[in-house]
């Protein structure tokens, strides 16, 4: 039986690095990627990740899980989550970045559930197209991400039921903080989400002595 549900955000805050700027840094796309986020704040969320994904088109696969490898996790990343399976939490890994790369990183730290974009890919061949569902659940002032973390949560809770806890630090991670059971703002980069988050915190550590206090508060 599970105490509930713990969905992390995965750039920025279990990496240390978004994953898109290393890439981007990388294969020499980054002045493409200054010019789309100069756009983007006019555009839904959901055509950004698409213009986007067009940068990797014709790329090996191996290309990007390469580089994605070497992107360091947050101090303490690791232990929250081995933290959050012995409190007996089901660990999910939520991004707005791509399902393939957030399933190596689940391999890495022992998550147990992942959910991101979806990239075509054939063969060992990136296409450069994004086949994600788009689940956006269109709370107020959300900006239709392609992936929707909050029908995420709720997928989840309606299966395994118990706490919902959320950890994000950007704007795509405000409706899954807002409405988790104990949403945590970790090093935030939006005032918006610092607004609605149970706990504010800029260290792992410091969620997880906060996280106890909460579950003893919850269970008492």
């Amino acid at each position: 039986m599970t105490t509930g549900i713990a969905i992390l955000d995965m750039d920025g805050t279990v990496l240390s690095k978004r994953s898109i700027d290393v890439f981007c840094e990388e294969l020499g796309f980054k002045q493409r990627l200054t010019e789309v986020d100069r756009l983007s704040s006019n555009l839904p969320a959901c055509e950004v990740s698409e213009m986007i994904a067009k940068f990797f088109a014709g790329l090996p696969i191996n290309t990007l899980e390469e580089l994605f490898d070497s992107i360091p996790l947050n101090q303490g990343a690791d232990d929250f989550v081995s933290f959050l399976k012995t409190n007996r939490f089901l660990v999910a890994i939520a991004t707005d970045s791509y399902q393939f790369l957030a399933e190596r990183l689940s391999r890495r730290i022992g998550a147990d559930v992942v959910y991101g974009n979806i990239m075509e890919i054939r063969g060992n061949t990136l296409t450069g197209r994004l086949l994600t569902d788009h689940r956006c659940l269109k709370i107020e002032g959300c900006r239709e991400y392609s992936t929707c973390k909050l029908w995420f949560m709720r997928n989840l809770k309606d299966k395994f039921g118990g706490v919902t806890v959320a950890v994000g630090d950007g704007e795509s991670d405000l409706c899954m903080i807002k409405e988790a059971n104990i949403g945590i703002a970790y090093r935030p980069k939006s005032q918006s989400i610092t607004r609605v988050a149970k706990i504010v915190a800029s260290s792992f550590l410091e969620i997880k002595s906060r996280l106890q206090k909460e579950i003893m508060i919850g269970q008492g």
